[in-house]
């Protein structure tokens, strides 16, 4: 006869977590288990013990049963059930995040010697800020090739704005980069605009508050300017453009 087809009561639930408790389910057994019967338990058990006990959904095999043995275990001390608490699924899911960091580590060394072969010029002239992008760059994020000296001197006659020497610098190493993460600097995309009475050039926008927030330059001034729009307060944000690539945005990249 099939579990399923056996009402449920406090024995056979006890009799259960005591199999979860020390460690002789597996996560599909449980799992399985579970999803037979919650309906059941969920009347029989009060809410806050139903949802220790629910597997969470995760990436990690190993997880759900962990949480879930916790849950049992709370469950059979409020009852006075006595248990050895086994330390397997434990010992399986560090190995399992073990691997996981192991890999992702594995797959970071893969990207950035990759973005490094193909951009090399990068990672001479930003180190900190290429290696944190190479990390996060997605299939969606674009980098653009070098923009021309005669492309940069064109986006200036149109704006009416003279860009610091180190703005320059970068544009001559990329036309611009869009990161999904929250970073869009593009010479094509730039613009004037007037806030409280100040005229500034946006270079891009940086979401380090919220999003849309923006970078701004000012006539004359090396300074790399902040906007945050929900605040409507212009901040100073950093020194030059190589300030604000190798610490803040590379910072913010690796944080994100």
């Amino acid at each position: 006869m099939k579990e399923s087809s056996v009402p449920m009561d406090k024995e056979i639930l006890i009799a259960k977590l005591l199999n979860l408790a020390e460690g002789r389910e597996t996560p599909e057994s449980w799992q399985e288990w579970w999803n037979e019967h919650e309906a059941e338990l969920e009347s029989l058990l009060n809410r806050g013990d139903f949802l220790k006990l629910k597997p969470c959904k995760h990436g990690f095999k190993w997880v759900p049963v962990f949480t879930s043995q916790k849950g049992a275990v709370a469950i059979l001390e409020k009852n006075s059930v006595k248990c050895n608490s086994s330390h397997f699924y434990q010992e399986q899911y560090l190995e399992e995040l073990d691997a996981f960091c192991k890999e992702q580590k594995r797959q970071q060394r893969e990207k950035q010697k990759e973005f490094k072969d193909r951009h090399p010029a990068w990672f001479k002239q930003y180190p900190k800020f290429s290696k944190a992008l190479a990390n996060v760059l997605g299939p969606s994020d674009e980098i653009l090739p070098a923009a021309t000296e005669a492309q940069i001197d064109k986006q200036e006659e149109l704006l009416k704005f003279i860009f610091p020497d180190k703005v320059r610098e970068f544009f001559l190493l990329s036309a611009g980069i869009n990161v999904s993460t929250g970073v869009t600097i593009m010479l094509s995309g730039m613009f004037r605009m007037t806030i409280h009475g100040e005229q500034y050039c946006v270079l891009g926008e940086f979401w380090k508050e919220v999003d849309g927030d923006q970078l701004l330059l000012r006539t004359g001034d090396e300074t790399i300017w902040y906007y945050a729009h929900e605040q409507d307060k212009v901040k100073p944000l950093c020194n030059d453009m190589t300030e604000l690539l190798e610490k803040k945005l590379a910072r913010y990249l690796n944080a994100n």
